[in-house]
């Protein structure tokens, strides 16, 4: 599931790169878009989580902005049994933990509120839909086995895993603040919320954004 996510996302970047490239056109008139620019991040959040997140977002004439981003999770499964006990061993010496984990993939379209900080700083907040895909994970009580086999050693979890994959439709709500260090590039940090019928996620990312920051001119 991990490659499935790896993959989804290397499809989803290059589309946004196409997306990127036609709204740079329209950046380029003197119409509606002051910033238009890549993010990709990385973070974590609740049930143990970790994602990676990638984006396209433009913000029109300094007041209104739009997202359209692609995030991947992994994570604990939230039916996790309170006595469960995950695989544990080493081989050649080196220990392992093997736990039940759960991948969840989003792609959103959000739309919210931008708010200038400063010269080069902003924030913006935002609301929308998320098409979702993960998996349910059913646990099974069994007994946990001991093997031992000279460099190895293992302790086998005391509950069978199986997995489903289930998609729906969530609600994703957002906030980042970001700050442009040059014309072209900028940093980022965000948080996150998904509501869905699968396995709700709240989180943060830490992002870099490169693109048209539109830096403000200094007054004179």
């Amino acid at each position: 599931m991990k490659q499935t996510l790896k993959k989804r996302g290397v499809q989803f970047f290059f589309g946004i790169l196409l997306c990127a490239s036609g709204l740079d056109l329209v950046a380029q008139t003197p119409r509606p878009l002051s910033k238009i620019y890549l993010q990709a991040g990385a973070g974590g959040g609740t049930y143990n989580s970790s994602d990676f997140d990638l984006g396209l977002k433009a913000v029109l004439k300094n007041k209104w902005s739009m997202t359209l981003s692609y995030k991947g999770l992994e994570m604990r499964p939230k039916n996790l049994p309170s006595d469960y006990q995950p695989e544990t061993g080493y081989v050649f010496f080196i220990p392992y933990t093997y736990e039940a984990t759960t991948d969840m993939s989003l792609v959103s379209l959000t739309a919210g509120k931008y708010f200038s900080l400063g010269k080069h700083f902003w924030a913006t907040t935002e609301g929308g839909l998320s098409y979702v895909k993960g998996e349910k994970v059913n646990f099974e009580r069994t007994q946990s086995i001991n093997s031992n086999i000279l460099i190895a050693a293992s302790t086998s979890s005391n509950y069978n895993s199986f997995k489903e994959s289930k998609s729906t439709i969530g609600a994703m709500f957002q906030a980042d603040v970001s700050w442009a260090f040059t014309s072209f590039m900028g940093i980022g940090a965000g948080v996150y919320a998904n509501v869905n019928s699968i396995q709700s996620p709240v989180g943060f990312n830490i992002k870099l954004l490169v693109g048209k920051m539109g830096r403000e001119k200094k007054h004179k």
